[in-house]
């Protein structure tokens, strides 16, 4: 377990690569490093830049600001990303690996590994972990896929000619640009766009307000959700799912099915 007693996947610590704790020359007794978030961030975002953008990668490690400068950095990813479809793989691929790479698992019974070390096990932790098991469940949604585009607004869907006499509305009186009226205008237009029913989409913080779960699911997607394991998020998000027609797939533990299923989560 860490400190606070939290077991599955945490940040590493701060000062060594893959979590391994900085030699500091602090006697044994010592406190470990802190977890840092920005410290993984700026690691991250490095090893994203290193083969698109050296300088850029350079500058990322040298920020000593990442909560307030980090944007700078974010945007310089961007950027080497559109240099070329290959540099735009090599970017994301990278991140992901570095982030891979950084990341560790703590199971049950306290041990402390690399993520590569918890997928290396049958049950995607640690051994003492597997009696329980690890697996993933897929609940369908029991409402209708939605085939046109719609815009929540003031308690209401607006959709068809009540959509477009509200943009109209909106580009008169200088709330959206123009540019935004026409790209609502092209959807609404297509809505064979907003078929998404051979598409898996994984969302972390699936249970946050401000996330795209209820479109993903409203049109038809398999969403492979993830989030902190707390009952009351996936009984949400399993409510959200019943009332649309895409699907959630979700962790559970051992054999956990049916109505048992939010409490094994």
């Amino acid at each position: 377990m860490t400190e606070d007693g939290s077991t599955g996947v945490v940040f590493p610590r701060a000062g060594g690569h893959g979590g391994a704790a900085p030699k500091t020359g602090k006697p044994a007794n010592a406190a470990p490093p802190s977890r840092s978030t920005s410290a993984l961030g700026r690691a991250v975002v490095a090893d994203a830049l290193r083969a698109t953008d050296p300088i850029g990668a350079r500058a990322a490690e040298g920020e000593t600001n990442w909560r307030r400068g980090y944007l700078t950095h974010f945007r310089r990813l961007v950027e080497a990303g559109l240099t070329s479809p290959a540099a735009g793989r090599a970017v994301a691929h990278d991140g992901l690996a570095a982030l891979h790479a950084r990341m560790r698992y703590i199971g049950p019974d306290g041990i402390e590994t690399g993520l590569d070390g918890a997928f290396g096990t049958s049950a995607g932790g640690s051994a003492a972990e597997g009696a329980a098991g690890l697996r993933t469940v897929t609940v369908a949604g029991q409402g209708e896929v939605d085939r046109a585009l719609s815009i929540p607004y003031h308690g209401m869907r607006l959709r068809g000619a009540d959509l477009q006499r509200q943009i109209d509305a909106w580009t008169d009186r200088g709330v959206i640009e123009p540019s935004a009226a026409e790209a609502v205008r092209a959807v609404a237009a297509n809505p064979d766009w907003l078929d998404l029913a051979d598409q898996r989409i994984v969302v972390l913080g699936a249970g946050a307000e401000m996330g795209p779960m209820h479109s993903l699911l409203r049109w038809g997607a398999g969403v492979v959700a993830v989030d902190l394991p707390r009952p009351a998020i996936w009984s949400r998000l399993l409510e959200i799912n019943r009332r649309y027609g895409g699907s959630l797939r979700l962790p559970v533990r051992g054999d956990g099915d049916g109505p048992g299923l939010v409490e094994r989560a």
